[in-house]
Parts: C-alpha cells; structure tokens; sequence
C-alpha cells in the first residue's frame, strides 16, 4: 500500500512547499555498516595500487611509469622532431613491404624441380623474397622502437630534450638506426629482381609450346635440396634455420635499445636530482621571503 512505499528507505521524500511539479533528486543516505558504504569507502583504496596480476606480470611490463611533467618546452619543435619526421617515413614503407615479401614468401609455391632451370629460378626468387622480408622487418621494428623510446626521454623531465639527444647519439643506436635506412633502401632492387624472377618462371610456365618435361628418378646430388633428413625436407629445415635466427636477432635489438634507454634515462636522473632538489628549495626560499 502507499504508506509501505512511503515508508522505505530509498523512496523519494515528499516535495516540499512551492516545488509542486519539479522532480526532486533525493539519495537515501546509507547506514555506516551497510555493503554499499563499505563498497564505496574501499573502492578507491582498492584500485589505486597494482593488482596481483599486475604484480605477477612485473617482469614483463612495469606497472609504474615515467616522471609526467607539463613543461612548455616540450611543445617547441627542435631538430630531433625534423629528423623523426623523416625516419618515421621509414616505418610505413618497411611495414609495406614486410606485408608483401611476406605473402609473397608463403603463396609461392614449393613444389620445384631444383634440376630444371624454371626450379633453380624460383629458389633464387624464393631466398631474394626471404632476404627482403627480413631487411623490412628489422627496419620496420627498429625505427618504431627508436621513435617511441627518444619521445619518451624528451618528455622526462626539464633534461628531455639533452636526454634524448644522448641516446640518439649512442653509438649503438646510431648503428641500427643508419642499418635499418640501408636495409631498406636495398631491399627495393632486391625486391624488384625477386619478382623479375618470379615473372620469368611464370611467363615460361604459360606461354603456349613449352616441351613437356618428364618425371625424372629422384638423384640426391642432383636435387640435395630436395633431400630429406628424418622424413623431413632439407629445404625446410633451412628456411626454419634462417627465420628462427632473424627473430633472435630481432630479441637482441630490442633489448640492446632497452638496455641503453634504462642506461641514458637513470644517469640522466641520477644527475639531475641535485638540480631539481636545489632549485626547488630556492623557490621555497624566495615564496617565504615574498610571503
């Protein structure tokens, strides 16, 4: 009945004089005890620290981050922002061609005869493609990595930009950053003859009066590539060799630029708390003198 409605907590009070046809917003206030209080006064608590799976996954990704500072400077364009902007036109092209060396690697088709010259030709055109893939894919990971990590360090603290600047003038990155140019720069010539190879075993293939070749015995010295160890082709056992010694190498890259992030970011903090400690305790000075 309407007195049972009016009595429960959470209904709405009667409107007050001179409100007749507005809706009045009403809260029912909670009871210190109840499950809804203490869900609101522990929510806040529990989420501002790392949870258990963050703190699980602690050596695969850090749950804290860098110093956040909103200094103007980091808004002004500098000669680093220059230089980025060009190499970051490196990333999408090697993200390009990566896609296309890659597809074009697995919709080759395997079934050659490495005695004919159609055969030999494919394999030439199929390790040209490998190659291509490979000079892309290093490139690609290294210009993104190179752009995210300078970025993070010009944005460190009122140091950023001389931070940034020493980690993109180490030695090492200058290396893999000047290789990943020249990987991909190669790669289009290499690209191109792959697919001129390509081409010609596709134009011999279907142009009309080509003599019909027939099955030969199989000759290990003649197709050793075709050979198989423990029941599994040679050729395959090559090409896993190759793609699983690239991607160590890929691991290597990413940890040597993390290495000297981790190295050029802790020096650099290590040399300017004394700084920041100083000028802080300056400022404090001249507020109570001010005051």
């Amino acid at each position: 009945n309407l007195a049972q409605v009016r009595s429960h907590p959470c209904a709405e009070p009667p409107s007050p004089a001179g409100s007749a046809g507005r809706s009045v917003m009403y809260a029912a206030p909670q009871q210190p005890g109840s499950p809804l209080s203490t869900w609101r006064s522990t929510a806040p608590l529990r989420h501002a620290e790392a949870d258990s799976f963050s703190t699980m996954m602690g050596r695969f990704a850090r749950s804290e981050s860098m110093d956040v500072s909103n200094d103007p400077r980091f808004f002004t364009p500098n000669v680093l922002d220059k230089r980025f902007a060009a190499f970051s036109g490196l990333s999408v092209c090697a993200t390009l061609f990566t896609q296309t060396a890659l597809s074009a690697c697995f919709d080759m088709k395997k079934d050659w005869d490495l005695g004919t010259i159609d055969g030999a030709v494919h394999l030439s055109s199929f390790a040209l493609m490998n190659f291509v893939l490979f000079f892309n894919i290093m490139a690609a990971f290294t210009s993104v990595a190179q752009l995210y990590l300078t970025y993070r360090l010009m944005t460190a603290g009122p140091t950023g930009f001389e931070v940034a600047k020493t980690f993109y003038l180490n030695p090492n990155i200058a290396f893999w950053r000047h290789a990943a140019i020249k990987m991909m720069l190669l790669s289009l010539p290499v690209f191109l003859m792959a697919c001129a190879l390509r081409i010609f075993v596709r134009i011999d293939e279907e142009m009309p009066g080509r003599p019909v070749v027939q099955a030969k015995e199989f000759d290990e010295e003649r197709h050793f590539l075709s050979a198989r160890l423990g029941g599994v082709s040679l050729l395959a056992l090559l090409t896993f060799t190759l793609w699983s010694s690239v991607s160590l190498l890929l691991l290597y890259i990413h940890n040597k630029h993390i290495a000297i992030f981790r190295h050029v970011y802790g020096n650099a903090k290590d040399a300017e708390a004394p700084l920041v400690a100083n000028m802080r305790m300056l400022s404090g000075r001249g507020a109570r003198v001010d005051h």
